[in-house]
């Protein structure tokens, strides 16, 4: 015969083992709350440095327009360049680990800053923080800070270069560099990539001959050495195709009726 006090006993260790299982599964929705909170909390926060960088990009008007979808591809060359760029940006993780970059040169118009557009707005789709610039708007921002006027610090300056993903500095070589400050600050920059092994890529107008001159900060090709090491060199070795890209907007504007 079945006594009351064992019935009673039997009562509270189901209970109680109920109880341990309601509340082991409470705490494990609590966690995946939790778990699911700090996620979106972590993409919101990437979100708002994203936009962040965007706001301060140098940017042309219809700049979504720059995509690799919307290459006009006119020669074998070409051709070979845009699969090398989407390589890049299809395995940019990789090449964000190692600090890898790339150089694209060649003559006016030959669509350097059109494709430097292409990785900013692929990347840029993939949620990586793109920052796109020239060495002019850097200086600026670092002649911004003497006045303090907007509250920006140099430090900050350099906080954002360490900050971003990849830095695009579009037409490297047009500024007029002093000898004093800015070639002081010219060897800072680029040390400064090179130092916190950062992904950049470079568009320029220059040749050889004259990006070295250009870089020449010390008297030596150092610093030239120094980013040869980390970048990869696109040359763009076809004519400029400005004249007939301008005919075909126009072209289409007369013919519009």
């Amino acid at each position: 015969m079945i006594k009351l006090s064992q019935v009673v006993e039997t009562k509270i260790k189901e209970n109680s083992k109920k109880s341990l299982e309601e509340k082991k599964k409470l705490e494990e929705e609590r966690l995946k709350e939790e778990k699911e909170f700090v996620i979106q909390l972590r993409r919101q926060q990437r979100q708002e440095k994203i936009r962040y960088f965007l706001n301060i990009s140098d940017l042309p008007s219809e700049w979504q327009e720059y995509t690799f979808e919307n290459a006009e591809i006119l020669c074998k060359e070409e051709n070979k360049i845009h699969q090398k760029l989407k390589y890049y940006c299809k395995n940019f993780k990789k090449a964000k680990e190692k600090g890898l970059g790339l150089y694209l040169c060649g003559e006016v118009g030959t669509g350097k800053s059109f494709y430097s557009l292409c990785i900013f707005n692929e990347l840029l789709s993939n949620y990586y923080k793109v920052y796109r610039t020239t060495l002019n708007g850097i200086y600026q921002r670092i002649q911004s800070t003497f006045s303090n006027f907007n509250n920006l610090t140099e430090e900050k300056v350099f906080k954002d270069l360490l900050n971003a993903d990849l830095i695009i500095l579009d037409d490297l070589g047009k500024e007029n560099i002093s000898e004093t400050w800015g070639k002081s600050k010219l060897y800072t920059i680029f040390n400064f990539f090179y130092e916190k092994n950062k992904c950049i890529i470079i568009s320029t107008n220059l040749g050889k001959r004259e990006i070295a001159d250009f870089m020449d900060t010390q008297g030596t090709d150092a610093l030239l050495d120094r980013f040869r090491e980390r970048l990869y060199t696109l040359e763009f070795v076809w004519s400029s195709r400005r004249e007939k890209i301008g005919e075909k907007i126009f072209e289409e504007f007369w013919n519009r009726e």
